[in-house]
């Protein structure tokens, strides 16, 4: 369950990763590097991409784990669930009906099932499936982040992320006053100057992860929570409604955002507090 997007993002390496193969990596496996479908035995360092939708996903990262010394999940998807983990919200029937059936896209509007793997209940990070060693979150993952991750495992060191917030890297002038209201993000043009969430644009800044530099709200576009929650947040999307709520609630009675859990759980749902209840409710088979 994953768009090689990850696999793309370690190739933007460029050079670096070059002299890393030359001098002290060898790579023995990767789906869009190689043309090897088996995994080998005895594999140091495993890097895994995407989550766990289906039986095979699960089959590749229980082998994987079997037969690797360590395993790093990268990138969203094998982190927290990512993008597709918003498919917990709904039930398979209702899923693929819309996606095959009512989708118009879609020629003669049938469900595939001759010859694909299971489609399990429930989308999941990798983390609820097998033990994760180190985590790489990132929607891809900037190259930074990747190359300090690697280069601390090569020299024999802990790899650490960040324990900061993209609020702490964003160059934005932030006075402390709370939004007057929410809006989006063509109503009006930002401020480039001021703090995106204090002009009231959605902005999960103060809930994420550092690491990327806040590159984009240094293009004047709120963060969207891309590196996962902090070290410091305990629920990414229910941190940052907590802290609406608790900035807003005299000024703004009522709080209506539509696609609320895309918003601030758009990486996040399925290993969030409420993906985790959202799991517990009766699935159609």
């Amino acid at each position: 369950m994953a768009c090689a997007g990850c696999h793309v993002a370690v190739t933007t390496l460029t050079y670096k990763l070059v002299d890393l193969l030359k001098t002290q990596l060898e790579l023995v496996h990767s789906y869009i590097l190689m043309d090897r479908k088996d995994i080998p035995d005895g594999i140091d360092v495993a890097i895994v991409e995407g989550g766990v939708k289906t039986s095979h996903d699960e089959e590749v990262v229980k082998e994987l784990r079997v037969k690797s010394k360590v395993l790093i999940a990268i990138g969203d998807c094998a982190c927290f669930g990512g993008i597709p983990g918003l498919i917990n919200i709904y039930d398979l029937d209702s899923a693929f009906k819309a996606a095959y059936v009512e989708n118009l896209s879609t020629v003669d509007g049938f469900r595939p099932t001759k010859d694909l793997p299971e489609t399990k209940p429930h989308a999941l990070p990798i983390s609820e499936v097998v033990k994760v060693d180190y985590m790489i979150p990132g929607c891809p993952p900037r190259d930074i982040t990747i190359e300090n991750v690697l280069t601390a495992l090569l020299s024999g060191e802990q790899p650490k992320l960040p324990s900061t917030t993209v609020c702490d890297e964003c160059p934005k002038k932030k006075t402390g006053k709370p939004p007057e209201r929410l809006r989006r993000l063509h109503e009006p043009v930002p401020d480039p100057d001021q703090c995106l969430l204090e002009q009231g644009f959605l902005c999960l800044g103060p809930v994420t992860r550092a690491g990327c530099k806040a590159e984009c709200p240094a293009a004047n576009i709120p963060c969207d929570g891309c590196y996962g929650p902090s070290d410091k947040t305990w629920d990414q999307g229910l941190a940052m409604l907590d802290g609406l709520i608790g900035a807003m609630k005299e000024k703004t009675p009522r709080i209506h955002l539509e696609t609320l859990s895309g918003l601030i759980n758009r990486y996040t749902f399925a290993a969030s507090i409420l993906g985790k209840l959202a799991r517990k409710k009766p699935v159609k088979p």
